[in-house]
Order: C-alpha cells, then sequence, then structure tokens
C-alpha cells in the first residue's frame, strides 16, 4: 500500500471502492471480535438495554408531576384536566393508574399529609421510583460500560497480537521492501486508533439507538402526532455524517500516511543516532523529521475541519426540527387537549435525543477514520506469510540432523535480480565450510538458504537426505544456530542474551558457554554479573563484548549445523584470536558454514567455496586454492596473507 493509494485516489469510483473495502475491513475485524467474544457481547447487549430502559423510564414521571404541579382546570369526570374523551386512553389510563400507585405506596410507606394528600403523595412516588431507577440505572450503566470496555480493548488486543504474529510470520525479503517506521506504525498508531473507535463503538453504538427508540416509544405513548415532525428531524440530523463521512475517511487515511513518515523519520534518526552526532546531522535530521510532522498536522487539521463541519451541520439540523416541534407544541397546547404535563413528557425526550444523534455522528466519524487504519492493517494481514513457516502438520519433523548437506543447482531471485545460478556442493557431516568472494557475490544469500530464510526459486537444498522444503522448520531450526556480523542483543539481561540460545539452558551451562566465548571474566566483573542490562541494541557494551554474548548464544543451543557471517569481525586482535579457538573446538563435530572478508580465519575450513557474479567458481582447501592460482589466489594476495 502506497500513500498515494491512502490519498489520492485515481476517481471518484476508485475512493467509493476504498471507502468500502474499508468499511468492510472494520466490519470484518467487528464482527470476528464479536463471534470470539459471543457471550461477553450478549451480557453487554443486556446491560446496555437496562441502561437504556433506566435512563428514559423517568421521562414518564414528568407527566404526573407536572400535571400535579401545575394541573390544568377539571372539566371532567375523570380527574384527568381534560375534557372526556379528549385524551388519549393511554394517557388516562397511566395517570389514573399512578394516582392509584401513589396512593399505595404511601399507605405502604405509613405516609399521610395534610392538605393535598393525593397530589403530595404522587411527588413521593415521583421521588421513590427516580431514586429506584438512578440507583438500578447506575449499577446498569456500569456493568455496561465495563463490559463494553472490556470487549474494545480486548479485540483491540487480540488484532495486536494477530498482527505481531503475523509480521513475525513474514519472509524477510518484505521487511526489505518496509521502512520499519511504517511497520512500527501499524502496529502501533494504527492499532491506537482502533482502539479509539472501538471504545467509543462499544458505548455508544449499542446504547445510543436504544435511548433513540425509547425517546420515540415515549413520545408515541403520549402524542403521536408529535412524531410527524420528530421521526423525519432524526435523520435531518445525522444526514451531514453521511455526506462528509467519506472526506473524514480520505484525510485520516492521509494523516495516518503522514503519521507512519513522521514514526519512520523518528526511528531512522534515533537507530543512527552515533552517525548523526557523529557527521553532525542532528539539524539535517531534525529538519525531516519537522517536516514530516507539519505534514501530519497539516491533513489532521483538514480531517477535523470535516468533523467540525459534520457536526456543526447536525446541529443546525437539530435546531431546524426543534423549530418545527416548538410549533406544533405550542398549538398543541394553546388550541389543543394537551396539558403541561403532556408537553413536558414529549419534551424531555425530544430534547435529549440530539446527545444520542451527535454521539452516533461521533461515532461514524470515528469509523471512518479509523476504517483508514483498518485498511492498512488489512493490507498488512493480507501479506502472504513465509511458505517456511505454513502449517506444518504434513511436514516431517526431525529429531536429530547429523549436518550431511547437499545443494543441487540451486537459483535464486531477489524481484527480478538474480542472486545464485546454479549453486552445487556437498558437505560432509562435521565438516567446515568457508564462502568468500567479492561483496554480492550471493554469500550471505546462500547462508540463508541454508538457514531456510528464503526457499530457492530452482533447484534443492537437501538436509540428511531431505529437501528442507519437506522438514518442519521448527524442528530443523532447533538444531541449528547463527553469529551474524553485526551483533544484535535485546534490551534484557546479559544471561537473558545468552539463554535465548536455549531457554532451558542451566546457570552452570550458560557460563560454560560463555566462558568458550572468552566474555565470562568480563561478566563477572561487572557489579550485577550476568544480570546486568545490556542496554537498547547492546549500547551498555562494546562491539567485541556484544559479538562475544552472540557467541555464547550460539554455543549454548549446542547446534549440530553452525552459520557463521563475519562472526569475529567486531573482536579485536586479542579477543579474535582467544575466540577462534573457542570457535573451533565448537566447530568440532558439527557442520559450519562460515563467511569471512579476512582470509586469514578460515585457513582450516575442511572446503573453501568462491562465490563470484552469483556462481561456485572455484572450490577446494586453502593450499589447494592458492596453488591454482585463480580468483581465491588474487584474493589472498590483496590481503597480502600468503
Amino acid at each position: 500500500m502506497t500513500t498515494e493509494a491512502q490519498t489520492t485516489p485515481e476517481s471518484p469510483r476508485d475512493e467509493a471502492s476504498a471507502r468500502r473495502a474499508s468499511m468492510r475491513a472494520l466490519v470484518r475485524c467487528v464482527g470476528r471480535g464479536v463471534a470470539r467474544n459471543k457471550a461477553l457481547v450478549a451480557c453487554a447487549l443486556v446491560a446496555a438495554s437496562l441502561e437504556a430502559f433506566f435512563t428514559k423510564a423517568p421521562f414518564v414521571l414528568v407527566k404526573p408531576l407536572f400535571d400535579t404541579i401545575a394541573p390544568s382546570p377539571a372539566v371532567g369526570s375523570g380527574g384527568t384536566g381534560l375534557p372526556d374523551g379528549v385524551e388519549l386512553d393511554f394517557a388516562v389510563r397511566f395517570t389514573q393508574g399512578f394516582g392509584e400507585f401513589a396512593d399505595g405506596l404511601a399507605a405502604f410507606l405509613g405516609l399521610s399529609f395534610e392538605g393535598d394528600a393525593h397530589s403530595k403523595a404522587v411527588v413521593v412516588a415521583c421521588a421513590c421510583l427516580a431514586a429506584v431507577a438512578g440507583i438500578l440505572g447506575g449499577l446498569a450503566i456500569y456493568t455496561a460500560t465495563l463490559l463494553s470496555r472490556y470487549f474494545s480493548t480486548k479485540v483491540v488486543v487480540g488484532l495486536r497480537d494477530e498482527l505481531a504474529a503475523h509480521v513475525l510470520r513474514l519472509p524477510l525479503r518484505f521487511f526489505g521492501k518496509r521502512r520499519m517506521g511504517e511497520l512500527i506504525s501499524r502496529l502501533t498508531n494504527d492499532t491506537a486508533v482502533l482502539g479509539r473507535a472501538f471504545e467509543l463503538i462499544s458505548d455508544h453504538l449499542i446504547v445510543d439507538p436504544l435511548m433513540i427508540l425509547m425517546n420515540i416509544g415515549i413520545v408515541w405513548m403520549f402524542a403521536p402526532e408529535m412524531l410527524l415532525v420528530f421521526l423525519p428531524a432524526i435523520p435531518l440530523m445525522a444526514l451531514p455524517m453521511l455526506r462528509l463521512g467519506r472526506k473524514v475517511h480520505r484525510r485520516s487515511a492521509g494523516s495516518l500516511a503522514a503519521m507512519g513518515d513522521a514514526t519512520e523519520s523518528m526511528n531512522q534518526m534515533l537507530s543512527g543516532i552515533k552517525v548523526v552526532k557523529a557527521f553532525g546531522l542532528e539539524d539535517v535530521r531534525l529538519a525531516e523529521f519537522e517536516r514530516n510532522n507539519q505534514t501530519y498536522l497539516q491533513r489532521t487539521v483538514r480531517m477535523l475541519k470535516a468533523k467540525g463541519r459534520s457536526q456543526g451541520m447536525v446541529f443546525v439540523g437539530y435546531q431546524v426540527g426543534f423549530v418545527g416541534m416548538i410549533l406544533v407544541m405550542g398549538w398543541l397546547l394553546i388550541d389543543g387537549p394537551k396539558t403541561i404535563g403532556d408537553i413536558g413528557v414529549i419534551l424531555v425526550p425530544i430534547s435529549t435525543t440530539y446527545q444520542h444523534v451527535k454521539r452516533l455522528v461521533r461515532i461514524w466519524n470515528t469509523a471512518m477514520e479509523s476504517a483508514g487504519a483498518m485498511v492498512a492493517i488489512d493490507q498488512l494481514l493480507a501479506e502472504r506469510p513465509d511458505a517456511a513457516l505454513a502449517d506444518g502438520s504434513a511436514l516431517r519433523r526431525i529429531e536429530r540432523v547429523t549436518g550431511d548437506i547437499r545443494v543441487e543447482d540451486v537459483a535464486f531471485s531477489y524481484e527480478d535480480e538474480p542472486v545464485l545460478r546454479g549453486v552445487s556442493f556437498a558437505v560432509q557431516p562435521g565438516s567446515t565450510v568457508a564462502f568468500v568472494g567479492p561483496s554480492g557475490a550471493g554469500k550471505s544469500t546462500m547462508i540463508d538458504l541454508l538457514a531456510r530464510f528464503h526457499d530457492p526459486v530452482a533447484g534443492r537444498v537437501l538436509i540428511d537426505g531431505v529437501d528442507l522444503r519437506e522438514i518442519d522448520l521448527a524442528s530443523y531450526r532447533a538444531h541449528t544456530a547463527m553469529v551474524v556480523q553485526q551483533p544484535f542483543l535485546f534490551n534484557t539481561t546479559i544471561l537473558a542474551n545468552i539463554r535465548y540460545g536455549r531457554p532451558d539452558a542451566t546457570m552452570e551451562e550458560v557460563v560454560e558457554a560463555a566462558k568458550a566465548a572468552q566474555i565470562h571474566d568480563f561478566v563477572e566483573s561487572l557489579p550485577r554479573g550476568y544480570e546486568t542490562a545490556v542496554g537498547e541494541r547492546g549500547s551498555n557494551l562494546s562491539g567485541g563484548q556484544m559479538q562475544r554474548i552472540t557467541i555464547a548464544r550460539a554455543i549454548v543451543r549446542d547446534p549440530a549445523v553452525l552459520f557463521l557471517d563475519e562472526a569475529t569481525s567486531a573482536l579485536d586482535s586479542e579477543s579474535e584470536e582467544a575466540v577462534q579457538r573457542a570457535l573451533g573446538n565448537l566447530r568440532k563435530g558439527r557442520t559450519s558454514f562460515v563467511i569471512a572478508h579476512r582470509l586469514s580465519t578460515i585457513r582450516d575450513a575442511d572446503q573453501i567455496l568462491v562465490f563470484e557474479a552469483g556462481k561456485v567458481v572455484e572450490r577446494g582447501r586453502h593450499e589447494e586454492l592458492v596453488e591454482r592460482g585463480g580468483v581465491y589466489r588474487r584474493l589472498i594476495e590483496l590481503q597480502d596473507l600468503q
């Protein structure tokens, strides 16, 4: 997905299609959450229904309360303040029934009043019912809010877990095509946007429509003619959101893309902080970050303007409807049979409807905003995972690896660029094979194929006679270890970093591995020893110390197949000699593949393969290749190692 695709669709049809796709993605995400949490959603629905009922039910108390406090002249035998046969049957029955209930409640409570005892009983009954509704409504609101927030948080947490698991299963070539800041933005900023959206949706998408329905029901019971004005006013308030929602969606997608650019800029600035400071690039990198931030600000302002216009137009629509309702109610009260209580019981729910519609508008705008995030996440989830990490139920699990490896006519390409062409060689168990050659010759790619970070586009790699693609990857990698040119340590303790090689390693095994890697004495000299934190990317250690810890991590794994990609490049001469002896001991009995630019480190290799332009052009032992006088001899002469 490109920024252009998000922000500047090619045509209105493309824009509409993208909008529908993003909303479908959002609906699918919510649908998956509902399907996985059916019991939770059902409980939330019940709690929301109770919240709506106990919030709106007290509104009907307005009629008996107003009619009692400000009664109309009683002209009928019913004592309702209206002529016989004029008031709605429900209103008559409700008023009479509530009066009887109020008198009974007063008697039950043992209350007696002087003066107009009936009117005072009605007031007490209204107060009691309002108090009960308040208590039960508060419990319902607490339960509904708790369940809805828990549901929304659970959905977002599940989405983050799904994203992280999916990203970890993508092939290495995917990461070569994507900026790290963009991926971090998907996992953090976009899911945060979705979190806010789901929280708002969970809080109001069910409750507010129920509130509106309760309001409609109250108006219908006491003054159905008011629905002729009330019902059209609801879509009139909501109509602007349908028109402006697409602008919110489009501009939120652009805003999120700009946030990804800003995140990438910050990631580059902090990841390369040493280079930034060494070359005085603080102002340059800061200027780029500020430009990206300004772009984000400008796009966000445009999105906020669209949201503001939507909310403003909703208010205008509400006011237009309210004007109509004022006129109708005024005429009903002046010339019609209605009492103050009737007007009050319909005015209160009508006046609160605006807030519910306003929240629904906010939900819509937020949904459109989050849909821009969801489509980016959905496209990331649509990326094909690494074939090596596909369902391994049909693959062969191996309990033991001897290290008999054969590469048969292997070819590999990055996109359309060939990297390896027709590479074949055989490796005996326990032997050491060195890959040498100029940069870009294909050495590291060959290591990646042997570790199955990629699959060859032609040919095959055989492990103990079995095609590597037919072997369960986890069972194979349990028997391999790798030390790369640029050491990487996680931001945790030295002990934890070494144990990443084998989590069940005992402390004694960790110490032995550290001794073999020539790092134990240094670790022991630290105040906290093996519990010392290494810092972000090992920032508390020197390059050589970091490399020796990664070597200890490989040693503690006790692998059958070992991959060493310039494993000693970060060591000083004294440390290199010691670690070379340790690696020599480690390589005994294990099949080892070594990439080395310093050819002095691979003199004792059992087989040296010389790569050039993606092909193996020479092979043999050190002495044989030197005598042959080919590419390897020229490399030796360049390093003056004869």
